[in-house]
């Protein structure tokens, strides 16, 4: 099964990568949700679905400390090697490859993904790789951008393109929940995050206005209340039950 982008779309998104930089702290507007339910393990592995450009394999070790992984089919995995080798992860298994041909080394105490599952049509299909790939008592991370609503509009005006390679089932937080829990996941968190800021290109004067209105939304305080109108993500932590005792 191949993703609505496809891999030209990827190559060519990752093309102009920025320049490698150290790791400076827990940036991603996500931290505050995921620091609830991502605890210190000892030597616990995770593995990133999608891991270009590496950023989210380095958060997780640096905050966490999880001995990472990374699996991405684009040709952009050299990058990858080289900014975890920047900040200092040495140990990282990363695989070039596609998930749906993907044959694990091991189970993971951690399976993370942020912008993958949303890009297939058979959603159910990709979300029961990810209950795969973790381990019984592991913790499953799906991270998804919200299209619909205000944003569907926004983006199919300014950023057609981005739009045409996303697929909207699981940008809805009851059908992502609902998935979860069908494919045998515990949900433990199925949110939207924040209030309102587009995640895709918009025309200059366009991106004046957003930002405007973003900055007021914080003066305001007004700027963490999850909604599906304009909230830029939906974020799900689900754990993969345990194995039953043996009799």
């Amino acid at each position: 099964m191949s993703d609505a982008a496809g891999r030209e779309f990827w190559n060519s998104t990752w093309a102009h990568l920025p320049p490698i930089e150290r790791y400076q702290g827990p940036v991603f507007e996500h931290h505050p949700v995921l620091k609830q339910f991502l605890a210190k393990p000892a030597g616990g592995h995770a593995i990133e679905v999608g891991c270009v450009p590496g950023n989210y394999m380095i958060y997780l070790a640096k905050e966490f400390g999880y001995q990472v992984s990374g699996i991405d089919y684009s040709d952009k995995m050299p990058y990858v090697q080289e900014n975890l080798a920047a900040n200092g992860i040495s140990d990282a298994e990363l695989f070039h490859c596609d998930l749906f041909q993907f044959i694990p080394p091991r189970q993971y105490d951690l399976v993370f993904s942020q912008g993958f599952v949303e890009h297939f049509d058979d959603y159910e299909l990709v979300v029961r790789k990810h209950e795969a790939l973790a381990a019984p008592g592991g913790l499953v991370v799906i991270i998804v951008p919200n299209l619909t609503h205000l944003h569907r509009l926004l983006c199919g005006c300014f950023a057609p393109e981005t739009l045409s390679v996303h697929r909207f089932p699981l940008m809805h937080a009851q059908v992502l929940r609902k998935t979860l829990v069908d494919v045998g996941l515990e949900v433990l968190h199925c949110e939207y995050h924040k209030t309102f800021r587009p995640t895709y290109r918009l025309s200059r004067p366009m991106d004046i206005c957003s930002r405007a209105v973003q900055k007021g939304l914080r003066l305001l305080h007004l700027d963490n209340i999850p909604n599906r109108f304009g909230s830029p993500y939906l974020i799900s932590v689900s754990r993969k039950p345990s194995n039953p005792p043996r009799a």
